[in-house]
């Protein structure tokens, strides 16, 4: 009985030798750079301009199932510019996390939103429909990029 708790043991200690150093290595990735105005500037630009994101939006908000919230890369074939950003925020935390997700929702004020970064630090961009814009439910940490377009930090 005494060997098989000190195998144990030794186990144990190995086990939290290698564990340790990669829970601090998770948690040193946890990090995602803030997003602000610049750099929201920057990904609609590179996604195509906010004018045509808008617009597919637009498209998405008269076209999209309304049975479907979420969105699959599929359902946005007609939708390049937000398609592009999409796929960008994907990688923004560093490395590709795969709960970054899109979807249409109806309540408070019908808008897209795209949630991106990774499982210790989540970050959103919201774009709603002009026709039904209510902001008043957002995020205290968002900041206005356009008029119908929002991010957190």
């Amino acid at each position: 009985m005494k060997i098989f708790i000190g195998i144990l043991a030794v186990i144990c200690a190995i086990l939290i030798l290698f564990l340790v150093p990669a829970l601090f290595e998770m948690v040193d990735k946890s990090e995602v750079p803030e997003m602000t105005p610049e750099r929201a500037q920057k990904l609609f630009e590179t996604a195509g301009g906010i004018n045509k994101v808008n617009s597919e939006a637009r498209w998405l908000f008269d076209h999209a199932d309304p049975s479907h919230i979420f969105l699959m890369q599929y359902d946005l074939t007609n939708s390049p510019a937000i398609l592009s950003l999409y796929s960008t925020l994907q990688n923004y935390s560093g490395r590709d996390y795969s709960g970054t997700s899109i979807a249409i929702y109806p309540e408070g004020g019908r808008h897209l939103e795209i949630k991106f970064g990774n499982h210790w630090s989540l970050k959103w961009i919201y774009i709603f429909d002009p026709k039904t814009m209510m902001v008043s439910n957002l995020p205290s940490d968002c900041f206005q990029i356009t008029s119908n377009i929002f991010a957190t930090r």
